[in-house]
């Protein structure tokens, strides 16, 4: 008898945790998933929001101006591509284009000339 409810306890619990790692795979943000979020919020001017967005050290960098001119160039249709930036010990950067669905398989493949290269410091 006492197996029976060790078994049954061992299985509830793998239940609950298997339930709670889905749960949180489930619900993960993406790179698109922010940016969906970012552009709705700043449409219906809600800058709140779109600065809980924003990393917190990088928040006061970006101002409601800011935030307001995104709002006045911004269009109803929107594409959303994904990016990863390498950079290289020895200064030199290669930027990826990622597709934008889950798998982030490679796109393109684009060396950063030296004159670009501040836009990602």
């Amino acid at each position: 008898m006492k197996i029976k409810n060790i078994i049954i306890a061992v299985s509830v619990l793998l239940n609950v945790v298997l339930g709670f790692l889905f749960y949180n795979e489930a619900t993960k943000e993406g790179p698109v998933d922010v940016g969906l979020s970012f552009k709705e919020a700043v449409r219906v001017e809600n800058y709140e929001v779109a600065k809980r967005l924003i990393a917190e050290d990088r928040q006061e960098h970006i101002s409601d101006e800011t935030l307001n001119k995104v709002n006045e160039v911004m269009s109803a249709g929107t594409s959303y591509n994904t990016y990863e930036l390498l950079e290289f010990d020895n200064g030199e950067m290669v930027l990826l284009k990622l597709t934008p669905d889950k798998k982030y398989e490679i796109q393109d493949v684009v060396m950063v000339p030296d004159e670009l290269k501040s836009i990602f410091n």
